[in-house]
Formats: C-alpha cells, sequence, structure tokens
C-alpha cells in the first residue's frame, strides 16, 4: 500500500523547509514497512517557512503533492515577535546586523496607530534572504554566495486582511543580533531601495556610538503581532518595514505559522520527530482527509 494525501507538521525552529521533507525522506527509507514503495516516495510541501519559524507546513505525499497548489495560494495566519532597534540582512535574529537605530521615542500608542497603513492592500518588497526566484536563481542563492543581483528586487502587491498588536513591552529575553565581522551600520545616506548583500559594493558602514550605549544599557521594546494575510506576504519584510515606518529599526525574533488554509497548528499537525512512527502519519493524513470530506459536504 503506498501512502498519498496531505500530512501538517509543525515545523521547528531552525530547520529549512527542505530539510523537513529530507528528514520525512529519511524516516520513510528507514522502515521496512511494505506500506511504503521507496522506489516511488514522492513528497512536496506547500510553501517554504522561514527557518527560523515553526508551525504549520504542509507536506504532500506522493498523490498528495497535485494539492499543494491549493496551500501555496491560500490564506495564512501568523504569530510575529519583532525587536525594535536592529535591522539585519536577512530581517530576522539569524542575520547579520546591519543597522542600529534609536528607540526611546516608539510609544505603544505609535506603533498601534502605523499598524493601519500596513492593512489592506500593500505594497512590500520581499527580503533578499528568500526563495524566489530572479533570472532563474533564488535569492537567498545570492545572497549566500555574494553574487551581485542583476537588478533591483521590485516591490510586490500582497494583501493583509487583518493585522493586530498582541503585546509592547521592553520585558523579555531577547539579545541583539550579531555578526562575525566588525559590527555593521547603514549610513544615513544609504538608500532603502538598494539591496542589502552585495560583495562587489559593501555597505559603506558606520559606528554610532550613542546608539550602540542606548542600545546595550537598555532593553530595546519588543512587538507581538497577530498577521492574517494572502499569499506572498513576507511578514519578515512587514517587522522590517514597520521599523523603518517609526525611524527606527526592527527584525522577527520569533515567527509561528498558526494556520495555513484550513490546517491549524496543533489542531491538525504532528511534531516532526513523532513521524519516525509510520502509524502517526498514517492516523494524521486519515483526520485530514476526514476533515476535508466533512467540509466538501457541507
Amino acid at each position: 500500500m503506498l501512502l498519498h494525501g496531505l500530512l501538517a507538521i509543525n515545523k521547528p525552529r531552525g530547520k529549512t523547509s527542505t530539510e523537513v521533507l529530507n528528514t520525512l525522506k529519511g524516516f520513510f527509507r528507514n522502515r521496512t514497512n511494505s506500506t511504503v514503495n521507496k522506489k516511488k516516495l514522492k513528497l512536496g510541501h506547500g510553501g517554504t517557512l522561514d527557518p527560523l519559524a515553526t508551525g504549520v507546513l504542509v507536506i504532500g505525499i506522493n498523490d498528495g503533492c497535485k494539492e499543494l497548489y491549493k496551500y501555496i495560494g491560500c490564506n495564512k495566519v501568523y504569530s510575529a515577535t519583532g525587536l525594535f532597534g536592529f535591522a539585519t540582512d536577512s530581517y530576522d535574529s539569524y542575520g547579520k546586523l546591519l543597522k542600529i537605530a534609536p528607540v526611546k521615542h516608539i510609544t505603544k500608542e505609535m506603533l498601534s496607530f502605523i499598524l493601519q497603513k500596513f492593512t489592506g492592500d500593500i505594497l512590500q518588497k520581499p527580503p533578499l534572504y528568500s526563495a524566489l526566484r530572479m533570472e532563474g536563481r533564488r535569492l537567498y542563492d545570492y545572497a549566500r554566495k555574494g553574487i551581485t543581483l542583476p537588478k533591483s528586487i521590485e516591490p510586490r502587491a500582497v494583501k493583509v486582511h487583518s493585522l493586530s498588536l498582541l503585546d509592547f513591552t521592553t520585558s523579555h529575553g531577547y539579545k541583539p543580533p550579531t555578526t562575525t565581522d566588525t559590527i555593521l551600520l547603514e549610513t544615513i545616506k544609504t538608500s532603502e531601495n538598494n539591496d542589502i548583500m552585495n560583495t562587489n559594493n559593501q555597505i559603506n558602514a558606520i559606528i554610532n556610538e550613542d546608539l550602540i550605549t542606548e542600545n546595550s544599557l537598555l532593553n530595546n521594546p519588543i512587538f507581538k503581532i497577530h498577521v492574517e494575510c494572502g499569499k506572498g506576504t513576507y511578514i519578515r519584510s512587514l517587522i522590517h518595514d514597520i521599523g523603518i515606518e517609526l525611524n527606527s529599526a526592527a527584525h522577527v525574533v520569533e515567527l509561528v505559522r498558526l494556520q495555513q488554509g484550513d490546517l491549524q497548528l496543533h489542531k491538525d499537525t504532528v511534531e516532526l520527530d513523532e513521524c519516525s512512527d509510520l502509524n502517526t502519519i498514517f492516523n494524521a493524513m486519515e483526520k485530514i482527509k476526514l476533515k476535508h470530506s466533512c467540509s466538501s459536504q457541507l
């Protein structure tokens, strides 16, 4: 018997979506269970989830891959936490520090007010560290190999259905991002339209001692938002742009995909390490099939 269908994984932090697929392939191929035809195993996912992120990652198994298009283009729900005062090249805490910015002027009221600007139909510039393709190559491939982009990354139209502020506080344990090089800071003259990574044109950086002192002595505020959005929306770009709108900087420190289409975190997902037991995979897939069957009869 060959498995066919959809599986929803709670992706662990630190793994890429491709690494999740490879882990699942390993689980299948290490089993001698006759229900798995090792030679015909086909796996795919319904949209990349950032390495830093956790939450719903929809996996197609064999014929289930034919259904993944529904989840690539569907609405998604996220919980995201941003740290003010620091910008990174990847727009999250896995990246290198590029900018230190003031934070003392930021208030919860200011943040709540400007969130309105990021609701509805908006233009958003995807991060350089993303899976989008430019002239046949992934953007993150340009970044990781230090290859100059053949052209600028163009802003794209996306839709944010709902955006709400859940928390704003200086009481937290998040630390500023670091870099293996000397601390890099954008100069005020650096255009936001310029792509961050370019080995042939490295960012001319300055160190603002006042900002370093300020951001070392106080716990910069974090903010947590709840986002319901359409396809193609980058939460890292959203957090980054919120920082700019407040005349500061911000990057993602926590990101959770709570829902992808009709599949919800915990309610429909299983943990990756549980998938070493093929019965767990089978039962989770059957649960999703039953859910879709019931929905189609309504």
